[in-house]
């Protein structure tokens, strides 16, 4: 478990006890809400010419986790690298994220 303390099965991740707003995480991968939403539809059309498969299923939340966890881990990170040109980025100056942030 990566060095974090186990109880049993389960591990605790402080950094998991709060969740970024939802309109944050949805600026980091914009495009995955629509492609979630697609598949969500399972139609296969014109529009909409994904497969339906569960890697596919599995790829659209390990992205959605995956912006959650970034954003959450980008306030200690930016106390430890305040220099990476990544904090430049306009997400990380928008007022939900400096709300997060506090």
């Amino acid at each position: 478990m990566a060095g974090f303390p186990t109880y049993g099965r389960y591990f605790y991740l402080a950094r998991a006890a709060l969740n970024p707003p939802t309109s944050l995480c949805k600026k980091l991968f914009p495009a995955i809400g629509e492609w979630h939403d697609r598949l969500a539809a399972k139609e296969l059309t014109p529009d909409n010419p994904i497969q339906i498969t569960i890697a596919e299923n599995a790829f659209l939340q390990v992205i959605m986790m995956f912006r959650k966890t970034f954003i959450q881990d980008s306030v200690l990170m930016m106390e430890l690298h305040p220099c990476y040109p990544i904090w430049q980025h306009s997400i990380f100056s928008d007022p939900a994220y400096l709300s997060f942030e506090r």
